[in-house]
C-alpha cells in the first residue's frame, strides 16, 4: 500500500496533483472487502496551505458487481467526488470525522489507501441490476425465465393447497 501515500513535507504551498491506479490487488489488501475487483483511477488534488491540507478526490472507473435480479457478474461504472480537510494537532484536539482528518504534528505523509477504500465501498449500490449499473448489458434472459417459471409453479401449488379448516368455514357460508 506504499503507492497510496503522499509525502507532503517537501511540497511547496499550493496545488499538487496525484493519480493512483486501483485494481484487484488493492481490494485484496482488505480482508473483508465488499468489492472484490475493479479498475479505477483516483485523481487527488492536494491544496497545501500553511496549517491545513485540502484534498479533492475524483475516483472513477468500474467495479465488479453481482446483479440482484439474475445473479450475473458484471462491471458497473462508478464516479465519486469527495473532499477531505487534513489539519494538524495533538491527540487531545479531537478525533477525525468524515470530512476532517487530524494528523499528529510530526507526521510527514498522508496514507490514503483506507480513505479511498471507504469512498469506493460507500459508493456500491444497495441494489445492483445489470441494465441499470452496467453499460450496454441486460439481465440474463435464461435466468429470468427460469425464475419466472419457478415463481409461477410455487404460486400454483400454494393456490391448490388449502387449509382444511378454511374449507369447513366455506361450507358455513353456503348454508
Amino acid at each position: 500500500m506504499q503507492q497510496y501515500r503522499i509525502p507532503f513535507v517537501g511540497l511547496k504551498t499550493g496545488k499538487h496533483e496525484f493519480e493512483f491506479d486501483i485494481d484487484k490487488d488493492f481490494f485484496d489488501a482488505f480482508e473483508y472487502s465488499i468489492v472484490k475487483d475493479g479498475s479505477l483511477k483516483a485523481h487527488v488534488l492536494l491544496d497545501k496551505q500553511e496549517s491545513i491540507l485540502q484534498l479533492s478526490f475524483h475516483i472513477y472507473g468500474s467495479i465488479a458487481l453481482t446483479c440482484d435480479v439474475c445473479l450475473a457478474d458484471f462491471m458497473g461504472k462508478i464516479e465519486i467526488r469527495e473532499q477531505l480537510i487534513v489539519r494538524f494537532g495533538d491527540e487531545e484536539m479531537g478525533e477525525s470525522t468524515e470530512e476532517i482528518m487530524v494528523l499528529p504534528r510530526n507526521e510527514h505523509e498522508l496514507k490514503l489507501a483506507d480513505t479511498i477504500y471507504e469512498y469506493i465501498n460507500l459508493s456500491v449500490p444497495h441494489y445492483a441490476k445489470c441494465d441499470i449499473q452496467g453499460e450496454g448489458i441486460s439481465c440474463d434472459s435464461n435466468m429470468i425465465e427460469k425464475l419466472r417459471s419457478l415463481s409461477s409453479e410455487k404460486e400454483e401449488s400454494e393456490q391448490t393447497k388449502t387449509d382444511p379448516r378454511w374449507d369447513i368455514l366455506k361450507n358455513i357460508k353456503n348454508n
